[in-house]
């Protein structure tokens, strides 16, 4: 399934914390249809990100939808109630954001005739994204947009049914775990300060320092942490895009000296075509650091 999110004020929380959030009523006790598409969103799930006048990017929804209390990182002058619905979400920049009314332009004949994500108005007219969060999309509207960005969503469905793991039955948790599991989430944007700040604010294998790009990546994945492993600096690496991609799914590792593991699943050529030749290392692993790959590496892709 396909959707689109309207994003403007909460876009940098949502995606530091890697979710998505909307209320469940508004102050006067009302719910609305754009909050709860939430209770739609199913793991893989693909939701393009608009924001201030742009769709700058797209994310891939990790879980299905459970009750949670309003981001603490919000600072929002809003009027809905504090209770909310979540989702777990991992997100991806284009290269260049997307002007809205050129997106427009080419999806016009796409969106559907009722509750449509933009709005066109005015002579000369402008586009505007309607009041509303999250929106129901489809496949033609989202491979237009990949394809404006040049990111190609046949190619990126290929990929997910050959190297993504099955999506796994995901139980909406209890009152405890639940407050347990949002509070981890959302300790994720402060989680991405300290994994900047234990790297220097550098990449750990190029040391390239573009902290924009620059991606806090769990060692054991979230799904298979406990709540103290999540937000352990130790189980975090600052990669690079490239890096990021690969070590997420398993095609590269490191070992104990920081020395780079190529899968053998992938062709030597297609490292080098990434600028990878194998001799790359991280120094300055710790003990937990250690502790954490030493699990990373049993899932390294060696067919």
């Amino acid at each position: 399934m396909y959707y689109w999110v309207n994003q403007g004020k909460t876009y940098k929380e949502e995606k530091e914390g890697g979710y998505l959030w909307a209320p469940t009523r508004n102050s006067s006790g009302n719910s609305v249809f754009h909050w709860e598409n939430m209770t739609k969103l199913e793991p893989n799930n693909i939701v393009l990100n608009y924001c201030k006048g742009y769709v700058i990017g797209y994310c891939i929804i990790e879980s299905k939808y459970f009750l949670a209390t309003q981001p603490k990182e919000f600072n929002v002058d809003v009027d809905w109630e504090n209770e909310g619905y979540m989702v777990h979400a991992k997100y991806f920049l284009f290269s260049k954001p997307l002007d809205i009314k050129t997106v427009y332009d080419q999806i016009e004949q796409y969106l559907p005739s009722k509750y449509s994500p933009l709005n066109k108005t005015g002579n000369p007219y402008k586009i505007k994204a309607n009041q509303g969060y999250l929106y129901k999309s489809n496949r033609n509207i989202t491979k237009t947009v990949f394809n404006l960005a040049k990111v190609y969503l046949d190619d990126y469905d290929e990929f997910k049914n050959t190297v993504n793991e099955d999506p796994v039955e995901y139980n909406t948790p209890k009152q405890t775990t639940r407050e347990g599991l949002v509070t981890s989430r959302i300790g994720q944007g402060e989680y991405r300060q300290r994994i900047l700040r234990r790297w220097n604010f550098k990449c750990a294998v190029t040391e390239v320092s573009i902290k924009e790009i620059l991606i806090a990546s769990h060692i054991v994945p979230w799904r298979e942490s406990n709540n103290q492993e999540r937000l352990d600096v130790d189980n975090g690496l600052l990669l690079s895009p490239t890096y990021d991609a690969l070590f997420d799914r398993y095609l590269i590792s490191f070992d104990d000296n920081g020395q780079i593991l190529l899968s053998k699943s992938m062709n030597k050529i297609d490292f080098s075509k990434l600028g990878i030749t194998g001799k790359e290392k991280i120094d300055n692993l710790t003990i937990g650091n250690k502790k954490y790959l030493k699990r990373h590496r049993e899932k390294l892709i060696n067919l």
